[in-house]
């Protein structure tokens, strides 16, 4: 159904994104679960200049990673502070008992190139009716 009003709700977007892929086994992906959402995912978000993060998992394709983490950030440098380096150092059962089932990671960090800031949104009111099954 078209969006009867003219305002638009505004999402604080980062221009920086870390993007964060990984292969787990199986018999880990409750243990890896439990330390992303729980522990991870809170920690990195404490950081000043970590934005939002948005966790995925793999419905289709190839040649990809089955879980996906993208993480906004202002720009690069909550990667270089010291808060997030204590946190890197910091011992935990529930990251190590994690990553033992860790079998591939791929992680990337990502300027934003167009538009310069906010995102491209289409706000034309057109809103093709969703298949429901």
């Amino acid at each position: 159904m078209p969006n009867e009003s003219n305002e638009h709700s505004i999402q604080h977007i980062g221009n920086t994104i870390l993007v964060v892929m990984m292969e787990v086994e199986p018999e880990g992906e409750e243990a890896f679960e439990r330390w992303y959402n729980d522990e991870h995912l809170p920690e990195r978000l404490e950081i000043p200049g970590y934005v939002s993060a948005r966790r995925f998992k793999l419905e289709e394709g190839e040649g990809v990673l089955k879980y996906l983490c993208i993480w906004e950030l202002e720009d690069a440098s909550p990667l270089e502070s010291d808060m997030y380096k204590a946190q890197r150092a910091r011992p935990s059962e529930i990251r190590d008992r994690a990553n033992q089932y860790i079998t591939q990671r791929a992680r990337g960090l990502y300027k934003q190139i167009y538009p310069l800031t906010g995102a491209y949104e289409d706000h034309s009111g057109y809103y093709p009716e969703q298949v429901r099954g």
